[in-house]
């Protein structure tokens, strides 16, 4: 099996870890608390990414520490990825009809092959050139 190959198994065994903690906020606010939908996926989005920040830099990407600069680089990838998704969400769920968990983890499925490229290449900048440290 190639380093790539088991990068992204290690990548994708980070996001599933994610998304079990995702999907425990999403339902602990929303069905539990009775928060709105897009908001409980808000929160659920940013504790499943702060916890993907730290496995993916020390299990998927090997990286020796995180950095301010790493974590604000993933932070505006998934920034990125938050807002296309509150939208998709609301389209599934308000317009669509689907079940809210559902629709959350058919989001994340979908968002797996961007994340990890993403992340590979802006946040841990694996097989790019580094900047200078000051970076």
């Amino acid at each position: 099996m190639s380093a790539h190959l088991r990068q992204l198994g290690r990548f994708c065994a980070v996001g599933l870890t994610c998304l079990a903690l995702s999907v425990a906020v999403l339902i602990g606010l929303h069905h539990f608390a009775g928060v709105n939908y897009l908001l409980a996926y808000v929160a659920s989005f940013i504790a499943g990414n702060l916890c993907g920040y730290l496995l993916n830099a020390h299990f998927t990407f090997a990286v020796s520490h995180v950095n301010h600069a790493g974590a604000v680089r993933y932070m505006m990838v998934n920034g990125t990825l938050l807002c296309v998704n509150t939208g998709a969400m609301r389209l599934l769920v308000g317009e669509l009809h689907l079940w809210y968990i559902g629709a959350a983890i058919l989001l994340a499925a979908a968002n797996t092959p961007l994340s990890f490229l993403a992340q590979r290449f802006v946040t841990y900048r694996v097989g790019t050139t580094r900047r200078a440290r000051s970076a």
